[in-house]
C-alpha cells in the first residue's frame, strides 16, 4: 500500500497545476516539457483509478486522514498548502468524478472515504454558498447521499449498515450504526428535523431525530451524539429488475412529502408510505 500511495503521490505532484500548464497552450504548437508530463501524469493517474478503483479511492483516503491531522496538530500551516495532496484537490475531484460515471459500483462500496476525499477537496465556504448539487453533482447521484442545506449537513449511507454525518461548518463527521446490511437510501426530512434511512437486505426504514439544540448544532457537544432513532419499520425487501451489481444502485429512494411523511419508493414504481 505505501507503494501505491508513492506512485499517486508522484503522479499528484506532475499534475498539480496541470489546468495552468495545458491551459496556455496554443492549438498545433508542441507541449512544453512540464505540460507534456502534466498531461502524462494526468492520463496515468486515471488508468490506475479506473483499473483499481479500490486501491485508489483508500490510498487518497488515508493521505486525507493524515494530511487532517497534521494540519490539525501543526502550528505553520503554510506548508500544508504546499503540499502535492493539497495543490492536486481539482485533479482528484476529476478523478472521482470518473470513478462514478464508469464504476458507480466499486465506488459505493467506499461511498464514506469518497465522501471524505471530497469533503477534503472541495471549499467548505463553497459548499455552504452553492449547495452540493452545485459543487459536485454527481456524487448526489447515489441515493444514499443526502444534503441538508439548511444545516449544512451531508448523511452517507455506508455498505456496513452505518450512516456517516457530515457537518461542514466544523468539518466533523459522526457514524452511526443502524441497520445491519448495506444501506440503500438516505434523505433529510424538508424541516431537517429528521432524517430517513432504509437498507434492502435488512429490509427496514428507520427515522433518526436530528440534534437541533443551540449546543448541538454550534458543535459544542462533540460527544453528543447528533441523530437518535426514534422509528423502525418492516418494508418487504425490493427485488431488483435482474440480477447484476448495478441495478442495487438505483432500487429504491426516499422521497419526503412533508416534514413528517416519507414514500419509499421502489425502482417498479411501487411505493410504501411512512409517517414519522
Amino acid at each position: 500500500m505505501a507503494d501505491v500511495s508513492a506512485v499517486l503521490m508522484g503522479l499528484l505532484e506532475l499534475c498539480a497545476d496541470a489546468e495552468k500548464q495545458l491551459a496556455n497552450i496554443t492549438m498545433g504548437l508542441p507541449l512544453s516539457p512540464a505540460a507534456d508530463s502534466a498531461r502524462s501524469a494526468r492520463h496515468a493517474l486515471s488508468l490506475i483509478a479506473t483499473a483499481r478503483p479500490p486501491a485508489f479511492i483508500t490510498t487518497i483516503a488515508k493521505e486525507v486522514h493524515r494530511h487532517t491531522a497534521l494540519a490539525a496538530n501543526t502550528q505553520s500551516q503554510q506548508n500544508m498548502h504546499t503540499t502535492a495532496l493539497a495543490r492536486a484537490k481539482g485533479e482528484i475531484l476529476r478523478v472521482i468524478e470518473i470513478l462514478i460515471e464508469k464504476m458507480p459500483t466499486d465506488v459505493v462500496d467506499l461511498l464514506v472515504e469518497v465522501m471524505d476525499i471530497i469533503m477534503y477537496c472541495l471549499e467548505g465556504s463553497l459548499v455552504k454558498k452553492k449547495g452540493l448539487q452545485e459543487c459536485f453533482p454527481a456524487i448526489c447521484r447515489f441515493y444514499m447521499v443526502s444534503y441538508y442545506e439548511r444545516n449544512h449537513r451531508i448523511a452517507v449511507g455506508a455498505r456496513h449498515g452505518s450512516v456517516a454525518l457530515y457537518d461542514i461548518r466544523t468539518g466533523k463527521c459522526q457514524t452511526i450504526h443502524g441497520h445491519k446490511g448495506p444501506i440503500t437510501a438516505v434523505a433529510f426530512a424538508p424541516d431537517g428535523r429528521y432524517l430517513a434511512t432504509y437498507s434492502n437486505t435488512d429490509s427496514h426504514i428507520s427515522f433518526w431525530q436530528m440534534n437541533t439544540s443551540l449546543l448541538g448544532s454550534i458543535g459544542m457537544l462533540n460527544s453528543a451524539p447528533q441523530l437518535r432513532c426514534v422509528k423502525t419499520y418492516q418494508v418487504p425487501p425490493v427485488q431488483p429488475a435482474s440480477p447484476g451489481s448495478h441495478n442495487a444502485l438505483r432500487l429504491a429512494r426516499l422521497i419526503w412529502t412533508s416534514n413528517r411523511n416519507v414514500i419509499l419508493m421502489a425502482h417498479d414504481g411501487k411505493e410504501h408510505r411512512f409517517m414519522v
